[in-house]
Parts: C-alpha cells; sequence; structure tokens
C-alpha cells in the first residue's frame, strides 16, 4: 500500500514538472477556435494569451496586477507574472507573489478553467505582513495594439450601448469618458455586473463577475470620501481603458474604485477618482471570481442580447411567485382610493404623500401618459369594473369613467394646451413646472391609445362613447399635420399651438401604435401610412445600430429601457397591422435591449445600515 502511494506521488509530481517544461502550456480551446496558453518570458514569469481566431489577440504577460494606496501622492500599480503554472483535469492552478515595502508580501493564488467559449478565473490574495493603506487587485487582458479604441463598440447594460452620444455628458457611459478612453464602473450600477467589447469583424468578448456580492456601508454609499480603506467592501468595478499609445485594457478589479465626471446634469465639474480599498492586514479576506466569454459572427444588437442571456443563465435569478389576483385586487383597491373630486372633477393626483396626511404642492396637477397615467389609471378601474360586478367594481367603473370626463372637458380643444390641468381650476396647471404638463408626443399619445382600447373594450359590450374617439381622432388629424419629410414627429409643441418647442424627432415611436389603431377604426389609411414613416425613421437612425433613447420626457434623448419597450410596442404594432416580418425582428431588437435593463442579481443594503432608516 505504501508503494502505491509513493507511485503515486512520483506520477503527481511528474505532471506538475511537465507544466513547467517548455514556453507555453494550454489550457485548452474555446468554441471560437481560440487557443487559451500559458506563455513564459524570458524571465522565466508565466502569462495567459488568447489567439488564433476572429478576435483580436488577447495577453496579459503579468495577470497579478495590484494597486497599492499609500497616499493621494503615492500610488503604485504592482504587477507580476506566475511563478509556477501546473495543468490539472479542471483547469491550471497558477502562483505568483508580489512584494511591498519589503514588509509585505502578496500571495496570489489563481485557478483557471475553460468552458465551451468560455474562460474562468477563481483568485484569492493572501496578505502576509501588515502595511499602512491599502490595495485592490485585477485581473486585466489586453487587446492587440492594432485596435483602436474607435475600433471598439462597448456594452455595460443600463449605462452604454455603443454610441455614448445619447449617454449623457458626465455619466459613467457618457461622452467625456469616452473622449478620455476610459470606462470604468461599479458592478452595483449594472443590471447585471458584466462589460463587453465589441469588434468590427463580430468577434467579441465580455467580463463577467459570475458571483457578485455589493457588499458595502452607508458611509461609502454617500460617495463624500474619495478614498476608503474597509474589508467589508465586496463590490467589483469593470471596465476597458487606453492609455496615451497603450493598447486597450479590459477586465475586473475588487474593491470598486472608479473614475468619473462630478457635477449633475448641465453643472460644471471635472474628473474625479472615488477610490476604494482593502487594508493590507495579515488574514484579509480578498476573492472574486472573473468570467471571459468569446463571440464570433455576433453584431452589437446580438452582442447586447447574448452577453445579457449568458448573465442570466450563469446567475441564475430566482424567480418569485406571487398570487397575481391578489395584487391586482389590493392595488385596484388602494388606486381608487387615491381619486380625487373637485367641483365635480375627478382624477387621480399627480403625487401622493405615503408618510403624512399632507398634500404634496403639485397634489391638484393632473397628468396622462409617462408618469402622471391619469387615463391608464382610469382604464384600470374600468377592467376592475368588468371583472367585479358588485358594488365594490361599480364604484371602481364610475370613478374611471369620471376621470376620463373630466380630462376631456379640461383638454377639450386641439392643438392641446398641455397634456394635463390643474384639478383645483379645471383649466391648465400654473404652478411651478408647467413643463412637466406640456403638450408632450408621448404624454398624448400613450394616454390617447389606452383610451382607443377602452373605447374598442367598450364599443365590444355594446357602451358606446363617441365623444372619446371625437377627441382623439381631432388629435390625432392634427398630429398628422406635423409630420415632417423624414418621417419624424416633434418631441414637444408649445401650449395650445402647433409651434415646435423641442424639435427632435428621437421619440417618434411613440405615436405609432396610436395611428395604427386610427386605420383600423376609420378604414383610412393615412394614419397607418404616418405611423410606418414614423417607425421607419427611427429604426434607421438609432434602432439598426442597438440604440433607443428619448423615452423620458423630463431627459431628452439619453438612452433608456422605457425608448426599448415603446419602440417595441411600437414594432409589434405594425407587425400585427401588416403581417411583415421585418416588424417582428425589430421588435425583437427593441425587446433584447429593453430586457438587458432588468435587474438580475441581488444589490445588498449596506452592511450596516439601519433597516428601520431605509
Amino acid at each position: 500500500m505504501f508503494g502505491k502511494c509513493v507511485l503515486l506521488g512520483l506520477c503527481l509530481a511528474g505532471s506538475s514538472a511537465l507544466a513547467q517544461q517548455g514556453d507555453r502550456v494550454d489550457l485548452g480551446r474555446l468554441q471560437t477556435g481560440a487557443t487559451v496558453s500559458f506563455v513564459r518570458a524570458g524571465s522565466g514569469d508565466w502569462g495567459i494569451e488568447i489567439a488564433g481566431a476572429a478576435a483580436p489577440r488577447i495577453l496579459q504577460p503579468k495577470p497579478a496586477k495590484l494597486e497599492v494606496f499609500r497616499t493621494e501622492e503615492d500610488i503604485r500599480q504592482l504587477a507580476a507574472g506566475y511563478k509556477t503554472v501546473e495543468k490539472s483535469d479542471s483547469g491550471i492552478d497558477a502562483l505568483a507573489e508580489i512584494s511591498h515595502d519589503g514588509s509585505v508580501v502578496f500571495r496570489v493564488q489563481d485557478r483557471w478553467g475553460l468552458n465551451g467559449a468560455v474562460v474562468s478565473v477563481n483568485r484569492k490574495v493572501q496578505v502576509v505582513g501588515n502595511a499602512s493603506g491599502g490595495f485592490y487587485s485585477s485581473v486585466v487582458l489586453t487587446v492587440d495594439p492594432a485596435v483602436g479604441w474607435s475600433d471598439v463598440s462597448y456594452l455595460a447594460p443600463c449605462l452604454l450601448y455603443g454610441d455614448p452620444t445619447y449617454d449623457g455628458e458626465r455619466s459613467p457611459g457618457g461622452t467625456r469618458n469616452y473622449a478620455a478612453r476610459r470606462f470604468v464602473m461599479r458592478e452595483d450600477n449594472l443590471s447585471a455586473p458584466l462589460f463587453a467589447l465589441s469588434f468590427k469583424n463580430g468577434a467579441s468578448v465580455t467580463v463577467l463577475d459570475p458571483a457578485p456580492r455589493g457588499d458595502t456601508t452607508v458611509e461609502e454609499t454617500r460617495l463624500s470620501r474619495p478614498v476608503i480603506t474597509d474589508a467589508r467592501l465586496q463590490f467589483g468595478a469593470l471596465g476597458a481603458w487606453q492609455a496615451d499609445d497603450g493598447p486597450i485594457e479590459f477586465g475586473f478589479w475588487l474593491p470598486g474604485t472608479t473614475s468619473g465626471y462630478a457635477g449633475g446634469r448641465g453643472g460644471a465639474g471635472g474628473p474625479r477618482w472615488i477610490r476604494r480599498y482593502h487594508p493590507i492586514a495579515q488574514g484579509v479576506a480578498h476573492s472574486y471570481q472573473v468570467s471571459f466569454r468569446f463571440g464570433q459572427n455576433e453584431s452589437f444588437r446580438d452582442v447586447t442580447r447574448n452577453a445579457w442571456r449568458w448573465a442570466w443563465n450563469t446567475l441564475n435569478p430566482p424567480v418569485i411567485y406571487i398570487d397575481v389576483e391578489q395584487m391586482r385586487r389590493v392595488l385596484t383597491d388602494h388606486l381608487v382610493a387615491q381619486a380625487a373630486t373637485i367641483d365635480g372633477r375627478t382624477a387621480m393626483p399627480f403625487v401622493i404623500n405615503t408618510m403624512t396626511d399632507e398634500k404634496q404642492w403639485n397634489y391638484t396637477m393632473v397628468a396622462m401618459g409617462f408618469v402622471g397615467k391619469n387615463i391608464e389609471c382610469a382604464d384600470q378601474l374600468l377592467r376592475e369594473g368588468d371583472r367585479d360586478k358588485t358594488e365594490r367594481g361599480q364604484k371602481m367603473r364610475q370613478t374611471g369613467l369620471a376621470i376620463i370626463a373630466s380630462h376631456i372637458q379640461a383638454l377639450a380643444t386641439v392643438p392641446l394646451q398641455g397634456t394635463g390641468y390643474d384639478l383645483a381650476t379645471g383649466k391648465s396647471w400654473m404652478g411651478d413646472r408647467q413643463e412637466w404638463v406640456a403638450p408632450w408626443l408621448r404624454n398624448a399619445t400613450e394616454g390617447m391609445r389606452v383610451l382607443m382600447r377602452a373605447y374598442r373594450r367598450e364599443k365590444a359590450q355594446g357602451r358606446e362613447h363617441p365623444e372619446w374617439f371625437n377627441w382623439v381622432k381631432t388629435y390625432v388629424d392634427w398630429l398628422i399635420l406635423q409630420q415632417r419629410p423624414d418621417g419624424s414627429f416633434p418631441r414637444r409643441w408649445k401650449p395650445g399651438s402647433s409651434e415646435v418647442e423641442e424639435p427632435t424627432g428621437t421619440t417618434s415611436y411613440n405615436p405609432v401604435p396610436l395611428l395604427v389603431m386610427m386605420s383600423e377604426e376609420t378604414g383610412d389609411p393615412k394614419y397607418k401610412q404616418a405611423a410606418i414613416r414614423a417607425a421607419e425613421h427611427v429604426w434607421a437612425n438609432w434602432g439598426t445600430r442597438g440604440v433607443f433613447i428619448g423615452g423620458a420626457i423630463d431627459n431628452p434623448n439619453i438612452t433608456d429601457k422605457e425608448a426599448g419597450m415603446l419602440s417595441m410596442e411600437a414594432y409589434l404594432s405594425l407587425y400585427d397591422s401588416t403581417k411583415e416580418p421585418k416588424w417582428l425582428q425589430r421588435a425583437q431588437a427593441a425587446a433584447d435591449f429593453a430586457e438587458s435593463w432588468i435587474w438580475i442579481w441581488n444589490v445588498p443594503m449596506p452592511v450596516d445600515a439601519n433597516d428601520a432608516q431605509l
């Protein structure tokens, strides 16, 4: 028995020795055809190389990388290659050591694996010794220097979709960071903790934290201190950057030090670093995982879909089941209880104080569409009235009818004076933030298409509401005259006027479903023709690139989920009407974009938060 153990030990030692022989050890071949190898440099240290397929050559001669902070004037970048690389059936174990100040050694232990199109590393850093300051470690790869910054389209779900033009000047995925050739983002700002690079030849690489934690502290979340060193910080950051005359670098690091631009929307502010570190202390826990997915033959829209769905499958978020019928009943009861009636007019207040009985300053502001949803609320009450024939349901029905009648009466003339009014007077809102209820394209067409659906549903049950239809048709007849030669519609008009207040046509998807319905109701094709021209405009200018912008009225021309959802609805309405496959394909592209905004990992509250104050 002892002899067998000795023989087994010799065999294992021999396999480790073989891993050190030669200058290359292959981890394996990716589905793309690229080979992942560990390559020994002349110094004897080992680095990693991924090459041999459509993607640019990717490498890192010094995979063990640290940033060590002592003071703002003393920040050190330390890096080393692996001293040993040992291959086993499960992958490759690699070890590196980095000395600091003669009193501290960072022992970096990486276990690399390969599965299909994904290369993964499980990292653990052991700190031997103690020193002042803090550190973070990173797993960073570099792209072939022949590839320039502008040769790549970058994806960070919720923050960046290729073109930064519509992401805001100072946002993490905005134009200033693009001009600085630096996108670095905390993972707790991302719906999925991933960052992707899409190359012009259809190749792509996506970085993912497959086991995110996200731990932080109350003080840290305020971002008031530029430097914090705390072992409790367990959130990382991802991104890509390119230094002067250097290659593009990308990867993951923990804790999540980031840089950006101070100042809010329209405000002044320069570049700012938010530095986060772990203490340089014996026994500090510092470990994480990073995965790299390699794609091929993918457009940028494909990368958005495939990267996010890979993250979904990897993170496997749980499905939380609820009693939908119970929730619908509870919420509609709550909704009808908020309806207010003043001098015979009924509406849903724009805002309700949930903490006290005090009425907010804009309690009597009423708005349709977007966040006001006055007509949409009425529609829900009508639906519940159809379900429930008791006194409860009939009260909801009467409330819904009163809301619609009051809204039409207050906004009876076209061009519209606004998309909302003052419940206290029945006239235009004259208080603060009048622009909230201005004649927005989205607010009007969103509310009116819901009203048209209610009109159809009521008519099918023998209930006629010609005043609903006439109000909508009067507006739509005016609206198609506002369509421009390129198919677009303005975003907003001046009250009671055809004079344009905001000319941008980015939201021209908004009226499409309403226009389609009007052709179906009247038999006149001119409305659908206008819808097709509008939909073609937004697709040709933005949708074909996987960019959907302008959904939120108060943040114009910004990439947002609402734009994707509204575009999807527009394209589906045209598919239902024309049966042309291209509209279904475009709806799928919009849906792929919109789903990438769904949060699929649990971002925890700060570890030291008082739950009673959350």
